[in-house]
């Protein structure tokens, strides 16, 4: 079983694909569309704050009849975080 440092070391880039809270949904989905990824940290001040998916997506903007251009990612983004670093585990709750 390979560890996190090794995994990361395979990708072919190491840059981490993000938004901020106060991005748009419009714009996030735009560099989800952009990077083909279903998903994007939401990052603060250089910390972890969320992940915003295409599910948080359908579910919270689709199904309520928001609209992704006037809805900011901080409204629907999935707050409660588990992630793991090359050195240890961490978690973003809010």
């Amino acid at each position: 079983m390979q560890t996190v440092k090794q995994l990361l070391e395979n990708k072919a880039s190491s840059a981490l694909i993000h938004v901020s809270p106060e991005s748009s949904v419009f714009q996030a989905l735009q560099l989800m569309a952009e990077k083909n990824v279903g998903a994007v940290l939401v990052m603060e001040e250089g910390a972890v704050v969320g992940v915003f998916s295409e599910r948080d997506y359908a579910r919270r903007v689709v199904l309520q009849g928001r609209t992704s251009a006037g809805t900011q990612v901080r409204d629907i983004m999935t707050s409660r975080v588990v992630y793991v670093t090359p050195i240890r585990w961490t978690s973003a709750w809010r």
